[in-house]
């Protein structure tokens, strides 16, 4: 049986546009890769297609070296710009990201090089170089689903952002996006997203 990320932390990458959810998210394998300026760009496809690849790449390793079997996480991105001011998608010259995928937990940095060198070597994208490993924890999380475009974001952001003022929270971290269709596979109004955004009570800072 295929196990995956998804299934293990369901409660995680499980929302409602119905609801906002609190969750705590742990810390988590990823491979990275960081950008600048407008999604819509070839850049910012290939460097998302440099992810799929390599996270491919990883998967048949382990199905082969350590029978391991498991489903490929979703896509993630973290959205900031260079002032650090408040997330804003109609200022997409200035909006820096980086996109993400969920890996194993068995998966080092040594193995991790290896396939990814070998992966540079087989592949034609050139950025498969430019991914890195890390850890990353976020913690106490807000979330709700987006169903539909990315450019109608705003209405459930607002949402987020109203609860939390009214449970007395405040923002740590940037806007997080967890995507659960692939916008190259299925139709606008079929798209589903997470968006998430790390928290901390007022009384702790």
């Amino acid at each position: 049986m295929k196990e995956g990320i998804r299934k293990e932390y369901k409660n995680v990458y499980d929302a409602s546009p119905k609801r906002i959810d609190i969750v705590d998210v742990p810390e988590f394998n990823f491979i990275m890769i960081d950008g600048i300026g407008n999604p819509k760009v070839e850049e910012f496809k290939l460097k998302k297609h440099a992810l799929k690849i390599l996270s491919q790449e990883i998967r048949e390793y382990f199905k082969k070296e350590k029978d391991l079997l498991y489903l490929i996480s979703p896509l993630e991105g973290l959205w900031d710009t260079y002032d650090n001011s408040r997330f804003d998608v109609t200022r997409k010259k200035m909006i820096r990201f980086t996109l993400m995928i969920a890996q194993p937990k068995l998966l080092d940095p040594v193995t991790f090089e290896m396939i990814k060198q070998q992966t540079a070597n087989k592949k034609d994208n050139p950025y498969i170089v430019d991914i890195y490993l890390k850890k990353f924890k976020e913690g106490e999380c807000v979330q709700t689903l987006h169903r539909g475009a990315y450019n109608t974001e705003i209405e459930d952001t607002k949402k987020i952002m109203e609860f939390i003022t009214i449970q007395n929270m405040r923002l740590e971290g940037f806007h997080h996006e967890i995507y659960l269709k692939d916008e190259e596979k299925v139709a606008e109004e079929k798209l589903k997203t997470i968006i998430r955004y790390a928290i901390t009570e007022q009384g702790d800072f």
